[in-house]
């Protein structure tokens, strides 16, 4: 069920690649590269572009990923591999076309990012010490569009988002926050132009998501060892604009492009705890991060009735400023070669499958004094069933 979902999808660690947002939703996306503003895959366009509901008929799509991220980090004093085991994250999609109006619902890992170096660092004294964090967002979307014309159609999607959050910084000296949960809503506007039988061009605004975590907090010895509630705050999901075009030469063969902008200067700037402790300030995390400009770039091949290929490419510069990196924030991730494979069925069922490969991405901060290094493997199968 919708909710069963709902809630293995909070008890998971969810991560991306463009900041922390995931480069693509559903199976046949990402394997074009996340290149899906202007082209009607599945229900997941409810996450992407809801203008081009009005495309699809009846269906709905069960998505399933497996994410393995490899992370590493150098100071004076250490130089550790993370744990890397994989993240597995489920989304849920349901659409119902119809003419002029189409609607659907989805449930959608939207995100995140993680590190878990669990006692294998030194702290500023030379103990053996932590540094970990984990940040998942997900987004109930429901969602609709309006064929306006033969040419026009416009969407919109509400989200409700649900993110959690916990960190450690080198807990046994300076502090760590756990259970950190808050709530959030946006909207994400679309539109779909469709020039001709060959040519489709699509359009996407996406309000920003601002969180509130409310968690608890745990100072170390250097800090009395004190405890009580703290809230995490002005740290936000970005606003995001895209244009992306679909072109058919002939038959069989779809190519896409997408550009998009995620504005996390306006996001993630100056986060702050605010510890619920007597005698106790606010700690700020000066992370600035720049806005990041995403090219997304795919094809698919039909083979034959019932085989697809697809092939992709993303990129975007890493948003992290080389002055605030940290090590609890790698989202330094840029390039992405993406590989799918659809097969069709002879009943309502089809079938998609991709394969990610992220490679090694280092960044220095602006003193040499350490370093970050991440690269990523991802693997997703999805099926869905036509009414």
């Amino acid at each position: 069920s919708f909710i069963l979902l709902a809630v293995i999808s909070f008890s998971v660690d969810s991560h991306a690649t463009n900041g922390t947002q995931m480069i693509g939703y559903g199976s046949k996306s990402v394997g074009m590269g996340g290149a899906d503003l202007a082209i009607a895959n599945d229900a997941t366009a409810i996450n992407a572009n809801p203008a081009t509901l009005t495309g699809l008929k009846s269906e709905i799509d069960f998505d399933f990923t497996a994410f393995g991220p490899q992370v590493h980090h150098t100071d004076a004093a250490s130089d550790a591999d993370g744990k890397n085991p994989y993240f597995y994250m489920p989304l849920l999609a349901y659409v119902s076309g119809g003419s002029p109006i189409s609607w659907g619902i989805g449930i959608f890992p939207q995100g995140g990012m993680g590190v878990d170096y669990k006692d294998k660092v030194k702290n500023q004294i030379g103990q053996t010490d932590s540094l970990y964090s984990n940040l998942s967002h997900m987004r109930i979307v429901p969602a609709a569009a309006y064929q306006v014309n033969e040419q026009l159609s416009l969407g919109i999607g509400l989200q409700l988002g649900y993110s959690t959050f916990d960190m450690e910084y080198y807990p046994k000296l300076a502090m760590e926050f756990k259970n950190g949960k808050s709530y959030s809503y946006g909207a994400r506007l679309g539109a779909l132009y469709k020039a001709n039988e060959q040519v489709s061009i699509g359009a996407i605004y996406n309000t920003k998501q601002s969180f509130e975590y409310e968690g608890d907090i745990k100072f170390g010895s250097a800090y009395g060892s004190a405890s009580g509630k703290s809230k995490f705050k002005d740290f936000s999901w970005p606003s995001e604009i895209g244009i992306g075009i679909s072109y058919k030469p002939f038959d069989g063969l779809t190519l896409g492009l997408d550009v998009s902008q995620l504005q996390w200067s306006d996001a993630v700037n100056k986060p702050y705890l605010a510890p619920d402790i007597a005698g106790f300030t606010t700690i700020p995390f000066t992370m600035e991060w720049e806005n990041q400009t995403v090219i997304a770039l795919g094809g698919a091949y039909k083979l034959n009735d019932s085989l697809t290929g697809r092939i992709g490419y993303n990129y975007g510069k890493s948003p992290v400023p080389n002055k605030n990196l940290s090590p609890l924030f790698p989202a330094i991730q840029e390039s992405h070669l993406t590989l799918g494979v659809g097969y069709a069925t002879s009943s309502p069922v089809t079938i998609d499958g991709y394969f990610v490969y992220a490679p090694e991405a280092k960044q220095t901060d602006s003193t040499g004094s350490y370093s970050e290094k991440m690269s990523q493997t991802t693997l997703g199968i999805q099926v869905g069933y036509r009414f």
